[in-house]
Formats: C-alpha cells, sequence, structure tokens
C-alpha cells in the first residue's frame, strides 16, 4: 500500500479547508492567500512526513480566529479593529459553522490512524509481515468511517429538532468514536490464527505460553544466537494467549504485547523483554 497517497489524501482537505478559512475572511475573493497558506502546510508535510502533526497545524490555525472573535481582550484594546474581524469572522460561511471543526477532528483521528498503520507497517516488514500494516487500516477503516457519519447523523438530527448541538456535539462524538474504536481493536472479535513472536537477548531458559487450552513451553539457548544479539521464536496457535511469561533460572517475568496487528482472521503478537526495549 502506498501510505503516501493515503496520507496525502487525508491531509489536503484539512490544508484546502483551511488556507480557504484564512482567504475568506481576511482577503475574500483573492486565493493568492489560500494559496501560500497551502504550500505552507503541504511543504510542512512534505518534510515531516506526518499526516497527524500536519492536520494537527491546520486545526490549530483554523482555531486561531475563532479565538480572536471570543476574546474578551481584544475588544477593550482594540475596540474598532475587533468589531470588524470579528464581524468578518462570524459572517464566514467557514466559521459560522460547527462542521468545519467537525471535519477537521474527523481528519485528525484519520491521520493519526494512518500514520499509525504505517508505523506498524515498517516494524512488521521486518519480521516477514510485508502489507500487514496496510491491511490492518483496511480492516478498522470501515467502522471508523461509519463512526463519523452516525456523529454527522446524530449532529444533524440535532439541528433539525432545535436542540443546542454546543452542548452535546463533543460528548456525543466521544461516545461514538469510543464504540468505534472499541470495535475496530484489533483486541477483539476471533481469529482462525494467532502468530506470537517473542524476542529476547540470547539467554538460557523458557518461555512459556499460557492459552485457555493449555500452555505450550519454548527452550531458549544462548548458543542457539551465534553472532546475533536477538532470540525470536514464533508460535503458531488458534487463540490468544493469555500470559506469556520467561523464566530464567529463578527469575519469572511475564511479558506484553509490544504490538498487536490484525490481518483478517489472523493476529499478530509480538512480545519483547522489557529490559530488550528500545
Amino acid at each position: 500500500m502506498n501510505f503516501r497517497a493515503v496520507k496525502l489524501a487525508v491531509v489536503l482537505p484539512a490544508i484546502i479547508l483551511t488556507s480557504l478559512a484564512y482567504s475568506d475572511v481576511f482577503r475574500p475573493g483573492d486565493y493568492l492567500l489560500a494559496a501560500a497558506f497551502g504550500i505552507i502546510l503541504l511543504g510542512t508535510f512534505l518534510s515531516r512526513d506526518s499526516a497527524s502533526g500536519t492536520v494537527f497545524l491546520s486545526t490549530v490555525l483554523y482555531a486561531v480566529p475563532y479565538s480572536i472573535a471570543l476574546s474578551q481582550f481584544l475588544p477593550a484594546a482594540f475596540p474598532e479593529a475587533y468589531r470588524n474581524l470579528s464581524e468578518a469572522i462570524l459572517a464566514s460561511p467557514y466559521f459560522s459553522s460547527p462542521l468545519a471543526i467537525f471535519a477537521l477532528m474527523a481528519l485528525s483521528i484519520l491521520a493519526d490512524y494512518v500514520d499509525t498503520a504505517e508505523a506498524w507497517e515498517n516494524v512488521l516488514r521486518g519480521l516477514g509481515w510485508r502489507g500487514a500494516g496496510g491491511k490492518t487500516l483496511l480492516y478498522g477503516l470501515p467502522v471508523v468511517l461509519l463512526a463519523f457519519a452516525l456523529s454527522l447523523g446524530l449532529l444533524w438530527l440535532g439541528k433539525s429538532l432545535g436542540l443546542s448541538t454546543a452542548g452535546i456535539l463533543l460528548p456525543v462524538f466521544l461516545l461514538v468514536l469510543g464504540v468505534a474504536m472499541a470495535y475496530s481493536s484489533i483486541e477483539s472479535g476471533s481469529y482462525r490464527r494467532v502468530i506470537v513472536a517473542v524476542e529476547v537477548p540470547p539467554l538460557n531458559g523458557e518461555v512459556v505460553i499460557e492459552t485457555p487450552d493449555g500452555s505450550r513451553v519454548m527452550p531458549l539457548s544462548r548458543s542457539s544466537a551465534f553472532e546475533w544479539d536477538t532470540l525470536r521464536l514464533e508460535a503458531e496457535l488458534k487463540k490468544r494467549p493469555t500470559r506469556v511469561v520467561l523464566r530464567t533460572g529463578d527469575r519469572r517475568e511475564v511479558l506484553t504485547p509490544l504490538i498487536e496487528s490484525a490481518d483478517g482472521e489472523t493476529l499478530f503478537l509480538l512480545y519483547r523483554e522489557k529490559g530488550g526495549e528500545g
């Protein structure tokens, strides 16, 4: 999957929305300012390759006019300038409706979702799971988009019924988003296969993988590492392990999953010793 193209598809709407909003407030009809803002934000994305960082910057810039319009200090310090500017801001279609802020919130979450999937792809590629990050993104994306559509529908319903959306928008959005993330979480659901990988430094001992159906013991030998500084063990299970324990002599350490990724009906889990992270 081309993550750069996917990130551009998320970033460009935020850049265009913020650029047009500034142009409409400060220079109505003059798209040169919008182009300048767009080039700066696009350059920020291309230099950092961070979709979430760029959309966050766009959201912060979009919130500045709101801060100006709602300021309590500016009317006292600059009454005439504030009156003209605040009227222009509140009269702009980009700031008179909560839909733009809603869209930026949705794009911010999508951008972070795509960045996370790309990070999974980069790590899992090194473990032989090429394409897992992209498949994970596609696996949960429909549920996240459905959550946004449902939140937007609730916003429209509240407005149609004459309810104040200012008080209910954020709680409803967070509630629906929480439900979406719960259902799209890779920890939920059932899987036909569970691939468990355990990375530990060269040592003598064993790894015990405990499941609801029993446990599997995987021995460790320092001599098997040869010139490598990490031992990697893999096991295929039918159910998610309840616990993974590293035993070395009298020492016991319960390992926690460092990475979890779902590919259709296969769940991949990477465990690593805490002292070996980084």
